[in-house]
């Protein structure tokens, strides 16, 4: 039986292949991304986040949406995949991986909502994306929640920094939405 993973990879991917092939004349310029990055919670990720993607150089702020949920996936997929197993072999202590793995099973959720919010996205029904993007932030959050919630002294989760940075790529997607919607 394929995973859900797999799954997801099988129709994600012809959708991020055609993000590459944005018409040139309507491109985003370095102002526009500026004005986005400013008004996002971190300037500095979201200028080096969007300006280190090649696909921004030649994307309308349509495909801008596009590409910051891609990269959110990115990491999201490279977390499930990866990091979240690296982390659990070096685990001895059973509510430890038990906290972990349900990190993981948050996470395939996290997947799935983005996923699903970059296909409405791409049919440029954003408010449909912005509420799939948002459950998708509520739940990256819980990894972090189950950390402190459940140990004492309160911890941090071993993937804290994923969260908080699935939180600010998300931020930024809602920011160029807004743009798009406002104008």
């Amino acid at each position: 039986m394929a995973s859900p993973i797999s799954c997801l990879s099988i129709l994600v991917i012809p959708l991020l292949v055609t993000s590459l092939f944005y018409q040139v004349s309507n491109a985003v310029d370095k102002a526009f991304l500026e004005s986005i990055c400013h008004k996002s919670f971190d300037h500095e990720l979201c200028l080096s986040t969007l300006c280190s993607d090649e696909r921004t150089s030649t994307a309308d702020p349509n495909g801008l949406v596009l590409i910051s949920i891609s990269i959110n996936m990115n990491l999201v997929q490279t977390t499930i995949n990866h990091r979240i197993p690296d982390i659990l072999k070096t685990l001895t202590d059973p509510p430890d991986k038990t906290r972990l793995k349900n990190c993981q099973t948050d996470f395939i959720y996290v997947l799935g909502k983005l996923s699903r919010g970059y296909v409405a996205s791409a049919s440029k029904h954003y408010q449909e994306g912005i509420t799939l993007i948002y459950d998708a932030l509520l739940k990256s959050a819980e990894c972090d929640s189950e950390y402190r919630i459940s140990t004492n002294p309160p911890k941090k989760s071993p993937i804290s920094d994923v969260t908080f940075k699935v939180g600010r790529l998300i931020d930024i997607t809602f920011v160029i939405v807004d743009e798009i919607v406002s104008t």
